[in-house]
């Protein structure tokens, strides 16, 4: 699906260079900032068509696409690994399951939920109006994706985009540029009409040209500084957005928890994708009657991780895919190290390999002096802390900029609610941690400087339409009330009409709706 990448036509390729082995595995052609504004006006054309495809036909091209994504996943897997650096069975759990099971839910339930929808409003229902709500495509939708999940966070996006009659044009990493283009490649085969879906290679300047070329809404996941940067120049041109800024996000392990899920959970939740998540588990907050117990089952499992290249299935943790990523978390080690940390197991990169590996990394005595109790580190730390009481937790799991996902592990159901209605986020969940972003039904997105908006559900497709209120006159013949003249008749009508709502007796809302029909049938209008 992905053989026949389109060679360099430029002096100035994107080359992909495998963070596996340091290998160049492919090349693209990075567009002009005047090609990228020409392929936004060719979406914008093709959209008018594709919003006018009826709906089954829309369904029925993305459940092809979901099943050519189905068909290929070892495939993509593949590509995965080498482009990203996951495992491929890592790529598999993370990325092309949940697309394909984003892909299917928006084509099965788009339709449904983009229905007219009639607006209950009974007192003007008295004066013989009617209201519905009505959704139209905005017409089409920028996604600027990340090369964390550069196969699983734009595809359902993509989907729903479409599902909605959008167009959209993607512009992907310039580190997963080979993940891009096989994306293009599914909707091609699915037989998604040209120029609908538009795909748009290059670094930074290319996602300004996306708002310059005048896209209808803008998804941008990536990190604070550049969401900062896009969202103003958005806001420019009234393009609204939605952004996915990354997290610090918080697990909170009560006394009662069951430990031997909750530190395996911790460690998928740190160590999942060498830790480039943003819903990574970034701190773990344990009380302290289990807190050493807790550590102990951590230390072990994380000891028996492998790290490596993946030889088709013997490696659990990846590489990074940025060499500034690795570089970072380093920083962040050697900081913590210098503040008083202590490292019980890793803490360096991996020998003997081409790739840029690092130990899945647990630290204890660390504070928030610390910058990787602060700042997002995007790799495979797991700093651990204890705590006395419940409210401690919740303050301390707040204390951040970010808030986009958090994790609570305890048997008390009842206080894991409570708990979950206090939390600074986007998501919780209850005795899991990263894997929320997978659930095509719920909303994605976080607080603060995680970001504005969501993504997923109703919610995120809502945000590709332009509600419109239609308002229907159930009597269209019969003048309104309100209209000209002005007269003292006319504000004796409005203080009846008042009364029928706002009466405080019966006896006061009946005279109101007295004096309403009185002037129905009395009242002259020109």
């Amino acid at each position: 699906m992905y053989a026949n990448l389109p060679e360099s036509r430029e002096a100035d390729p994107i080359e992909s260079r495998s963070p596996v082995d340091g290998e160049v595995i492919g090349s693209v052609r990075a567009l002009t900032h005047e090609e990228t504004l020409e392929r936004v006006q060719s979406a914008r054309r093709a959209q008018r068509l594709w919003s006018a495809t009826p709906p089954a036909e829309r369904r029925r091209i993305l459940l092809r696409a979901a099943r050519i994504i189905e068909r290929s996943a070892d495939e993509l897997a593949d590509l995965i690994h080498r482009e990203n650096g996951k495992p491929r069975v890592e790529a598999l759990v993370t990325e092309i399951v949940p697309a394909t099971y984003g892909v299917q839910h928006a084509a099965r339930t788009a339709e449904r939920q983009l229905r007219d929808r009639w607006i209950s409003m009974p007192l003007w229902r008295l004066m013989g109006k009617r209201s519905y709500l009505t959704y139209v495509p905005l017409g089409v939708i920028g996604i600027i994706s990340p090369w964390n999940y550069p196969f699983g966070i734009p595809v359902p996006q993509i989907a729903s985009a479409l599902a909605a009659g959008n167009a959209v044009v993607l512009k992907p990493s310039s580190a997963t540029v080979l993940i891009g283009e096989a994306i293009r490649g599914v909707f091609e085969e699915a037989g998604l009409p040209e120029h609908v879906f538009e795909l748009v290679q290059g670094r930074g300047a290319i996602g300004e040209a996306l708002i310059e070329g005048g896209v209808d809404h803008l998804i941008f996941t990536g990190s604070v500084e550049v969401g900062r940067h896009v969202n103003r120049l958005a806001a420019e041109r009234f393009i609204p957005t939605t952004m996915e800024l990354g997290g610090k996000d918080p697990m909170i392990v009560l006394a009662d928890a069951d430990l031997d899920t909750a530190s395996s959970g911790a460690l998928w939740g740190a160590f999942s994708n060498a830790g480039q998540t943003c819903a990574s588990v970034e701190r773990v907050y344990v009380h302290e009657d289990v807190y050493e117990d807790f550590v102990a089952r951590v230390v072990d499992k994380t000891r028996r991780l492998r790290v490596g290249p993946d030889g088709l299935g013997s490696a659990d943790v990846g590489t990074m895919t940025q060499l500034s990523q690795l570089r970072l978390v380093e920083e962040h080690v050697e900081d913590a190290l210098a503040l008083g940390a202590q490292v019980l197991t890793g803490g360096r990169r991996v020998q003997g390999t081409d790739g840029h590996y690092y130990e899945p990394t647990v630290l204890v005595d660390v504070n928030d002096e610390m910058r990787l109790m602060r700042e997002e580190t995007f790799g495979p730390l797991l700093p651990i802390l204890p705590f006395s009481d419940v409210e401690e937790a919740i303050g301390l799991a707040n204390d951040s900029e970010f808030g986009l996902t958090a994790s609570v592990w305890t048997r008390d159901r009842k206080l894991a609610r409570w708990i979950a209605r206090r939390l600074e986020t986007g998501t919780v969940t209850l005795d899991d941690a990263t894997f929320a972003h997978g659930v095509a039904e719920a909303p994605w997105g976080g607080v603060k400087n995680s970001g504005v908006g969501r993504t997923h559900g109703e919610i995120g497709l809502m945000a590709m339409v332009r509600p419109v209120h239609v308002s229907v006159d159930s009597m269209p013949r019969t003048k309104n009330l309100w209209w000209y003249p002005y007269d003292d008749q006319l504000s004796g009508f409005l203080k009846s009409f008042m009364r029928v709502f706002n009466g405080e007796s019966l006896t006061q809302r009946a005279r109101g709706m007295a004096g309403v029909v009185h002037a129905f049938l009395t009242r002259k209008v020109h």
